[in-house]
């Protein structure tokens, strides 16, 4: 049976209260008509967050060279940091790595991070490489399910790294609703850890849904400077409406709790109306206020604040939605 260890994150050194991304936005926009967005702060859940460059850098508009330069630049060193923790933390060196899952969904590069990573920690030229791209804040869930398809045809170590640097893609002449939204909910992190034998936390069973004809629904747009953001008003209440059928489907017994993606508050509400308001739903309202959306790395932080409760113990629905629209499902026990 696989396991989880040495889940381990890293963030950027810049942290930004709600409050001066609210104030930002003012002077941003400040010629639009913003007075009926500004709502969106105090509703979104978010209360802080880390960015990869002070509020400065994003009054300015910037190309696509720039933002992938920076991507890649700010990645590497977030995932050398977290890569490094989680080697320590299980007594692993490079050469006991088989294989890289790496998931990122707010930068482009070819060659992918994952080929720069065996440079940097000479992990072996064997290892088998998957970067993921597009999965989005369901990137997490579904990268793991991938790792774990790979250690069980090799029986050896994975690593799986998710980074996402979110503010990049931030465009302040852009005026709109979902720009605006943008900015209240994501920041920038990583998170890392290995797929083996033993470990903190037992993968039961993994699995995925996409639901057909949902593409308008989350995703980029392709723009001549960045991606653009693209979600839908309507995922509250398709969340509310389609999900618990197909976590009744995957689930085999009644759970302990729930390992949620908190995508903003709205989201978090919908789960507290298909899971009974249950009480580990905070964890995930916690990691939002003290992160934000960091799309697919989300997810493992609420999964570490359990690792980090010694009461937190039992078997776990584990879950984040994204692009397709797909759910990503996993069953683990802590």
């Amino acid at each position: 049976m696989p396991y989880i260890s040495g889940l381990c994150s890293s963030f950027p050194t810049h942290q930004i209260s709600q409050s001066q991304v609210e104030e930002f936005s003012k002077n941003v926009f400040k010629n639009k008509h913003i007075t009926n967005l500004l709502k969106v702060y105090k509703n979104s859940g978010v209360k802080k967050r880390y960015l990869v460059e002070d509020l400065n850098w994003y009054t300015k508009k910037h190309t696509w060279k720039e933002r992938n330069s920076l991507f890649k630049k700010h990645s590497l060193g977030l995932l050398k940091k977290c890569i490094s923790s989680t080697l320590e933390k299980t007594n692993k060196s490079p050469g006991d790595i088989s294989g890289i899952v790496l998931i990122n969904s707010t930068g482009i590069i070819t060659p992918t991070l994952d080929a720069e990573l065996i440079n940097y920690f000479n992990f072996p030229s064997q290892t088998k490489r998957l970067p993921i791209f597009g999965y989005g804040c369901a990137g997490g869930v579904l990268g793991l399910s991938r790792a774990i398809d790979m250690y069980k045809s090799s029986l050896k170590t994975i690593l799986v790294c998710c980074v996402e640097i979110c503010s990049l893609t931030f465009r302040p002449q852009i005026f709109s609703k979902a720009n605006i939204v943008s900015t209240a909910l994501f920041g920038d992190g990583a998170v890392s850890f290995l797929i083996g034998n033993k470990g903190d936390c037992k993968v039961l069973k993994s699995s995925e849904y996409t639901w057909k004809n949902t593409l308008n629904l989350m995703g980029w747009t392709i723009e001549n400077d960045s991606l653009g953001v693209l979600f839908d008003k309507s995922i509250p209440e398709f969340i509310s409406s389609k999900l618990k059928t197909v976590i009744d489907d995957f689930t085999s017994n009644s759970v302990d709790g729930f390992i949620m993606h908190p995508g903003g508050s709205k989201i978090i509400n919908s789960y507290r109306k298909i899971f009974s308001d249950h009480k580990s739903l905070s964890k995930a309202r916690e990691v939002l206020e003290n992160y934000g959306n960091i799309s697919s790395v989300t997810v493992f932080l609420v999964l570490m604040t359990f690792l980090n409760d010694p009461i937190s113990r039992g078997n776990f629905l584990m879950s984040a939605l994204g692009p397709g629209f797909t759910a990503g499902l996993a069953e683990v026990k802590i």
